[in-house]
């Protein structure tokens, strides 16, 4: 878990939350405009959006087992805004989270942050084919923390942000699936921070100090890449009520300095359950695995009984999350 600043992730989650209002009574205010629109009229523009927030609350009482008492929140919002007119296709997406936890000693920790926003323009050049060029920009609203130290930064806004840019062919069979394959896209990692770029975070190159540890050239705060990008998207409904979404995005690096990393692949996997209660409450089950070979995690060993980080090197990461929400969704 990563701990946070209290002040500045209250406020980040108190803006996503007035966000996700305004964003709900804008859209809302939308659909009862477009009740007038005459039935022969032609729809080009389709938007659709789900909305949620969860709350949790912990309390232990004389538990033997032991515990720690806590509040925990989650604001969310994904919307799909597409334009779509003869063989020409735009469409708009945005992926929103932020989650916190405060605990009864007043800690306050992350458990959910992100920005996701992709932008794709499209033609189509046969039945199940696209010509297409798509964008996507992925990084996170707070700093980030290694718990349990809380003073030393490991991630904060757009360090690091990913923005990749890609152009290739897009297969669409159905409403359900989708492939996008591009055979030469961009990848740019920005690490708009002094200190992560210093020290070389999420692969950027790092500082060049002299033997006091001053630093005689500041570390890169930006790194390219030309590779392959593949992204393919499943949405089903399973059966009544329970829908799934799932996405798989593959990128590597033709142009590694190090040849023998030059096929490693980038991996983020986001799969969602939603299980609808009714119009106002969902359970959701969503699950992300990610792989990045710039993202070097600490590898530990115990030396006289005590738990030292020996070195560093890139892992499969796992995030998973279960609640039930009150939602609000446009279809």
């Amino acid at each position: 878990m990563i701990s946070v600043n209290r002040k500045k992730a209250s406020s980040v989650f108190l803006i996503l939350m007035l966000f996700a209002g305004s964003f709900l009574q804008a859209t809302t205010s939308q659909n009862d405009t477009t009740k007038h629109v005459t039935a022969d009229s032609v729809k080009y523009w389709t938007f659709k959006s789900l909305s949620l927030i969860s709350l949790n609350q912990n309390v232990f009482v004389n538990w033997a087992a032991g515990g720690d008492n806590s509040l925990s929140g989650k604001g969310a919002v994904d919307y799909d805004l597409k334009y779509q007119r003869r063989k020409f296709t735009f469409d708009h997406q945005g992926n929103m989270a932020f989650g916190l936890v405060g605990y009864a000693d007043n800690r306050i920790e992350k458990t959910d942050d992100k920005i996701e926003l992709l932008i794709a323009f499209s033609h189509q050049t046969s039945k199940n084919w696209s010509l297409t060029a798509l964008a996507t920009l992925k990084t996170q609203f707070a700093d980030g923390y290694k718990y349990p130290d809380d003073s030393t930064l490991i991630s904060t806004f757009f360090a690091p942000a990913y923005l990749t840019i890609s152009l290739g062919f897009n297969y669409k069979p159905n409403k359900e699936f989708q492939l996008f394959l591009s055979p030469l896209s961009g990848k740019m990692t920005f690490v708009k921070n002094e200190k992560l770029a210093n020290i070389g975070a999420y692969g950027v190159k790092k500082a060049v100090v002299d033997t006091a540890g001053n630093v005689i050239v500041p570390g890169k705060q930006f790194l390219g890449e030309v590779g392959l990008n593949l992204l393919t998207t499943y949405k089903t409904e399973i059966m009544d009520n329970i829908k799934l979404n799932t996405a798989l995005t593959l990128h590597n690096n033709y142009l590694d300095l190090d040849v023998s990393n030059r096929w490693n692949i980038d991996v983020d996997f986001d799969t969602r359950v939603i299980f609808s209660v009714n119009k106002l409450f969902s359970t959701i089950l969503y699950m992300q695995l990610k792989y990045d070979h710039n993202a070097l995690l600490p590898n530990y060993e115990t030396i006289d009984g005590k738990k030292v980080e020996v070195s560093s090197s890139p892992k499969l990461q796992f995030k998973e999350s279960f609640g039930l929400s009150v939602t609000y969704q446009i279809k």
